[in-house]
């Protein structure tokens, strides 16, 4: 009986395991709507996703906040459905802000956004709020 209960336990300490590795940060992203705003205010990544039916030329824009011009440069990325990165900016957009342009194919779409500029203070706490909000715009007619 003791070794029935050693195997089980064994193999779910097995099984927990394997699947401790496993979490993708794109399971939790955000789903972005065309012409809604998406604001964030913490340093460090955020996911959001979108999926297109048809083909269509996007618009994905960061916008920091008046007086965080210069101070805030949030970074975004744009992946594929396997987390692949397919486009990045920086500071193309209005105010360093960063803005991808680009024909997409129908599918699953991701946008991962970086504060790069971001730093925890002696204190170990974020010296201010990394403030910035991220659209989609979507035109379909191109």
């Amino acid at each position: 009986m003791n070794r029935i209960l050693s195997a089980l336990l064994l193999g779910s300490l097995l099984l927990l395991t394997g699947c401790a590795g496993t979490w993708d940060p794109r399971d939790s992203a955000t789903e972005l709507v065309p012409g809604r705003s998406y604001e964030a205010m913490t340093a460090g990544q955020r996911y959001f996703t979108f999926t297109l039916d048809a083909p269509a030329r996007v618009v994905l824009e960061s916008h920091t906040f008046p007086g965080d011009t210069g101070l805030v440069e949030p970074a975004g990325q744009l992946l594929d459905a396997n987390g692949q990165v397919v486009e990045r900016d920086w500071n193309s957009g209005r105010n360093g802000n960063f803005r991808i342009e680009r024909q997409l194919e129908p599918g699953v779409w991701y946008l991962r956004v970086t504060t790069p500029h971001a730093s925890p203070s002696s204190f170990g706490t974020m010296e201010r709020d990394y403030r910035y909000s991220v659209t989609l715009r979507i035109d379909r007619n191109r």
